[in-house]
């Protein structure tokens, strides 16, 4: 191993720690700064019982009460509920929305109302899913008080559980309830924030018995019929997760049974320790026929949202020509067997089907877009042109061979989708029409984001992407700021999907010396854990991720790229000016 090489696998070490889930990151050597709370100090929560209204207490007073109330844990309402006009708590629904702040601002009573100033206050909807963060307007809380029984109480009270980002942080984590896209092929995970603790898997089966979160009603469906309800819990022994659910058995539709439990397993399988299911309904056991009545939580695989019959080989460029490592055994890098792998073929950018059998490449100084085979070249055919003229950026792939085109145009960024019926202009709300630097789609192709240039610097841009029943778009809606920009001039030169639903992103901080990489999650939500971040020394070109589960996260250098994950580089023998891997 040369010393440039062993530099970089120091270098990276704190990467791979970031992007493995450890919790502690080096504080000496090359690594600049880590931040991210440790493992160890979250979900500790003890016990809060909160105090009633006391006798007399002004309007303040109640008011701040009632917040302080809302912190009970684990989570009740009948304290707070005892600061309401009698009234006003039988209406009062908290369900409804959660708000997270990070301090009162101020407390300010006028006659008898009282305003409640919020300072870094959030909204999370009725499903745990984040919603962004609230306006200075909508961060002022206005109650009003009347005197009921000789005591202040409150009238009306926001329908919404309000705490703070210290509490919450402690007491609720990050996980994903599983809906299919409309072809019914696929799971696509949706975000929602939960309780931790010992009622996670009756949770986390309540919420996917809710239905889709609001943001994502169109977007995907469920095979899990109305009208079922859980148990008084999901309860876990030996690893088998018992799933008692109410209802009527005949609502069950016999081609749902499959992608029902794969909803069921892929939920269930973030809860430690569980590795197989037991479904019943009104009594009566839900199993695939044929099968026993445990089902195991890798009995989905089929439904993986990042696809099953995908590649885990690198694809990359090296002196105009596509390369790979797919053809040789020890990872070496390689001009790909196809017409794109042949000197002289001018490639600017690639991308490569999630199969690995198909690559687009934009050649000709970018100004067009090819299709052909990766490996083969089949007599008398040719790579195929899909778009000619324009000025085209890196394409994406999902896992349907969707192929996603981002066109500059003077009027700015234009998105193109190549499908089965043809090349259609799709408008994307916060893209269409920007300064545009990268475009990148999920596998399960319901997620798009985009590397915007703002006034202060680049953004990261997401919005859902709606298909109809035979996976054509249909449009593209819900733009959401993922990650702003950091002020005038500053930059996102890659990111990649790490997961079905967080990404990474490369941001330099002395060009061609330092950067930063760090880790997203692509609804844009900023409660929870904080995600961590770690400053790298060197030319990065770019970092290289995938989202199936065990696939390396890489640091994509020249000449070498570093498996970040067992924290070493591999010299890749050539001199690239990309890697990644397929999608």
């Amino acid at each position: 191993m040369s010393a440039s090489t062993r530099r970089v696998v120091v270098l990276l070490v704190g990467l791979g720690l970031l992007l493995t889930g450890c919790a502690a990151l080096p504080t000496e050597g090359p690594i600049v700064r880590s931040d991210g709370a440790g493992a160890s100090d979250v979900r500790r929560a003890s016990d809060i019982a909160p105090r009633p209204p006391a006798d007399g207490a002004e309007p303040g007073e109640v008011v701040s009460g009632f917040l302080d109330a809302m912190t009970a844990w684990p989570i009740a309402t009948a304290t707070a509920r005892e600061y309401l006009t009698a009234s006003t708590s039988e209406r009062w629904r908290p369900e409804e929305s959660t708000i997270v702040y990070d301090d009162v601002a101020s407390i300010r009573t006028a006659a008898s109302a009282v305003q409640v100033d919020l300072d870094g206050a959030q909204l999370l909807d009725d499903a745990g899913a984040w919603r962004g963060a609230l306006s200075a307007e909508r961060s002022s809380l206005r109650m009003r008080l009347t005197i009921e029984n000789g005591q202040y109480r409150i009238i009306d009270p926001p329908d919404a559980l309000v705490v703070p980002s210290s509490w919450f942080r402690q007491r609720f984590q990050q996980v994903s309830l599983f809906y299919l896209d409309p072809t019914r092929s696929l799971l696509v995970p949706e975000p929602v924030f939960l309780p931790a603790g010992e009622q996670l898997a009756t949770n986390l089966v309540a919420g996917l018995l809710a239905g889709p979160p609001p943001r994502a009603r169109g977007v995907v469906r469920t095979a899990l019929p109305a009208g079922l309800s859980v148990g008084l819990s999901v309860t876990v022994d030996d690893g088998v997760a018992d799933v008692a659910l109410g209802g009527a058995p005949s609502l069950l539709n016999d081609d749902d049974v499959a992608p029902m439990l794969a909803q069921l397993a892929w939920t269930l399988r973030q809860v430690s320790g569980v590795r197989a299911l037991r479904v019943t309904i009104a009594g009566r056991p839900v199993n695939a026929p044929g099968a026993s009545l445990q089902y195991p939580v890798s009995g989905a695989d089929a439904y993986d949202p990042s696809g099953e019959a995908t590649t885990d080989a690198l694809f990359g460029i090296s002196q105009g020509r596509l390369v790979t490592d797919a053809l040789s055994e020890d990872a070496t890098i390689e001009p790909a067997g196809g017409p794109f792998g042949a000197a002289g073929s001018g490639v600017v950018s690639v991308a490569v089907r999630p199969d690995g059998q198909q690559a687009a490449v934009v050649d000709a100084g970018g100004r067009r877009v090819r299709v052909a085979s990766v490996t083969a070249r089949p007599a008398g055919s040719g790579p195929r042109t899909v778009l000619s003229g324009g000025r085209y950026l890196r394409p994406t792939y999902d896992v349907a061979g969707r192929l996603w085109l981002l066109e500059q145009t003077a009027g700015g960024a234009v998105v193109r989708v190549v499908g089965r019926s043809g090349t259609r202009v799709v408008e994307v709300p916060g893209v269409t029409g920007r300064t545009v630097r990268r475009l990148l789609v999920s596998r399960d192709g319901t997620r798009l984001v985009a590397v915007v240039a703002t006034a202060d610097g680049d953004a990261v841009v997401g919005a859902r992407v709606v298909l109809d029943e035979r996976g054509r778009v249909r449009q593209v809606r819900d733009p959401v700021v993922v990650r702003s920009g950091e002020g005038a001039g500053s930059l996102v030169t890659d990111l990649a999907w790490s997961s079905p639903v967080r990404l990474v992103l490369l941001r330099p901080t002395t060009p061609g010396r330092l950067y930063r990489v760090e880790a997203v999650s692509a609804d844009g939500a900023a409660l929870g854990e904080p995600l961590p971040s770690t400053v790298i020394s060197g030319a990065a070109l770019g970092v290289a991720a995938a989202p199936g589960a065990g696939t390396p996260v890489l640091a994509v250098y020249a000449e070498q790229y570093a498996d970040v994950a067992r924290q070493e580089a591999v010299p890749t023998g050539v001199r690239l000016t990309d890697l990644d891997y397929a999608g």
